[in-house]
């Protein structure tokens, strides 16, 4: 008679296959594998390291590898004294195309929302106003978001916007939903061209509680460089983004 783990199917035969590939990573795969089938789904236990021992037949230290990648993956966490969970789905973010938070999120199947934090005109910094092709200490409008996905913290991000776009911070819009919708609709106007600058960091303190997650948790800072079709540039924003939330697609084409 076979025994079935909870979520996972059964049969020794799950890490069959390839004997050059360690078992392991062979776990890996199959856990893997229910967890992106729906099998397993976020918030889900996943078995623990003594069930899926007896269950493939293998020592906990294999177990405890195998898991060990999937919690690097960030498809599953550890909660002390209670288990191993499935993951909250990644959000792709695709490297092409400039496209507005609101608009990214619901294209992949979210609900956004959007809590305006600060909205002031201020000098601008050196590498503000070398961003917007300004003179330093011209004035700007920053605006402080935190952006959410299906109700859940997911970035903050801080724009920086000519001074004369300073009439953004009484649009409704702007404190709760699309800054480029707001921009198309009050100013007639919206970037078209961009780039964006991706650096691994640890966030801590008040950037870590806005986003929802413990101290020294990991995380992506962007930089975004965006202008109108012309060249003028119109913002600059600083954003983290949860690096357990987000997966970065990046399109590659051979351009010999």
């Amino acid at each position: 008679m076979t025994v079935r783990a909870p979520g996972l199917r059964g049969g020794q035969a799950l890490i069959g296959g390839d004997r050059r590939i360690p078992l392991y990573h062979r776990i890996h795969d199959q856990l893997r594998d229910d967890i992106e089938s729906g099998l397993l789904k976020p918030g889900d236990r996943i078995p623990t390291e003594a069930e899926l021992s007896a269950r493939f037949g293998v020592s906990r230290t294999t177990v405890k590898q195998a898991i060990q990648q999937l919690v690097h993956a960030g498809l599953v966490y550890r909660v002390q004294g209670k288990g191993t969970f499935v993951g909250q789905p990644r959000i792709p973010r695709r490297l092409v195309g400039l496209i507005s938070f609101h608009e990214e999120m619901r294209q992949r199947g979210f609900t956004p929302a959007t809590e305006l934090l600060e909205a002031a005109v201020v000098p601008a910094s050196r590498h503000v106003a070398r961003a917007l092709g300004l003179q330093p200490g011209a004035p700007v409008l920053r605006l402080t978001r935190r952006r959410l996905a299906d109700a859940e913290p997911i970035a903050l991000q801080t724009h920086y916007l000519p001074g004369e776009m300073a009439e953004l911070a009484e649009d409704p819009q702007v404190a709760t939903g699309s800054l480029y919708e707001a921009m198309e609709r009050r100013l007639g106007r919206r970037p078209s061209v961009g780039r964006e600058e991706y650096t691994a960091v640890v966030v801590s303190g008040e950037d870590a509680r806005r986003l929802g997650v413990p101290d020294h948790s990991p995380a992506l800072a962007v930089r975004r460089y965006a202008s109108l079709s012309d060249g003028q540039p119109v913002e600059y924003t600083e954003s983290l983004l949860r690096a357990d939330r987000y997966t970065l697609h990046v399109e590659l084409k051979d351009e010999r």
